[in-house]
Order: C-alpha cells, then sequence, then structure tokens
C-alpha cells in the first residue's frame, strides 16, 4: 500500500493534467487527501484506496472544470524520463516525442485523455479505474482501446510530413 504522501504526488500530477493549473490541481489534492482520511473507515479491509482517492479527486476536478466555464488552452505536462542521454542528438529526439505526445494526448477529448492518464501514466488498475470513473471494467477497457487507437493516429499523423 502506498503511502498517503506518494499517492498525493501522483494525485497531484492527474489533477495537474486534467486541470492544467497549479493552484488549482493542489486545492484539488487537498480536497480529495481530507475527504479520504475523513472517511477511511469506510475503506474496506485490504483495499487499495487509490481507485478511492482518484474518483474523489476527480469528481473534484469536475467540479473545478465545470465552475471555469470557458477552458484555457490545452497544456499538457507528462513527466520526461528521469536519465538524459549523453547524446545531445539522442535527447533532443526524446524531447521532440515527448511534446509530440503532450500534444497529441492535450487534442483527444476529455474522456478518452483522462482513461489513458488513469491507465498509462498513473497505472490503474482496470477495476479501479472503473471505480474512478463510475462505470464498467468492461467499458473501461474499450475505451482504453479507441483513446490509444486515436491517441495513435494522432501521434502517427505527426510523424508524416506536411504536403
Amino acid at each position: 500500500m502506498q503511502t498517503l504522501e506518494a499517492v498525493g504526488r501522483r494525485g497531484f500530477t492527474y489533477a495537474w493534467q486534467m486541470l492544467r493549473n497549479h493552484d488549482d490541481a493542489l486545492d484539488a489534492v487537498q480536497t480529495a487527501l481530507t475527504a479520504v482520511w475523513q472517511h477511511r473507515r469506510r475503506l474496506q479491509k485490504g483495499r487499495d484506496p487509490r481507485g478511492w482517492f482518484y474518483r474523489v479527486l476527480r469528481n473534484k476536478c469536475v467540479d473545478v472544470m465545470r465552475s471555469r466555464r470557458v477552458r484555457t488552452s490545452v497544456a499538457l505536462e507528462v513527466d520526461p524520463p528521469d536519465r538524459t542521454d549523453a547524446d545531445p542528438a539522442r535527447d533532443a529526439d526524446r524531447r521532440e516525442q515527448l511534446a509530440h505526445l503532450r500534444q497529441a494526448l492535450a487534442e483527444l477529448p476529455d474522456e478518452m485523455r483522462e482513461i489513458v492518464l488513469l491507465r498509462d501514466f498513473h497505472d490503474l488498475p482496470y477495476a479501479e479505474i472503473a471505480t474512478v470513473l463510475d462505470i464498467p471494467p468492461g467499458t473501461v477497457m474499450s475505451r482504453l482501446h479507441r483513446a490509444r487507437l486515436a491517441l495513435r493516429k494522432r501521434l502517427l499523423a505527426k510523424e508524416q510530413p506536411d504536403e
């Protein structure tokens, strides 16, 4: 089981990816951590609280997005690998690929981007994603498949030269 601090750090990354605003993300994480802590006795013994935490956090993020009414420009941060290559050309290629990935993720509809983030960047299992999004596990799999196809299509389109 992860510590509350570790869950909070990962949660901040998720909230920032959803809200694209540092202060709003901090507020969302604080609210979610407080709610989970206050209701921790409701959690079944032996069950990982991550899914529950992410669901509370997601709901808070949705509330913030609704209250804004006007969406800001899309800017998605995906953490780059911790290591840097001694080879500047390879490092430049990696930065370029990361920029393409950020842009392609940002172009996805919210529903698709959210499911990719939860599974591929936050490593939540399908069952926990189902809990977070309040959908059946089978729906998680089909939505994730469609989202990955859409992401792949966008990435491949960026690789092709302009005509």
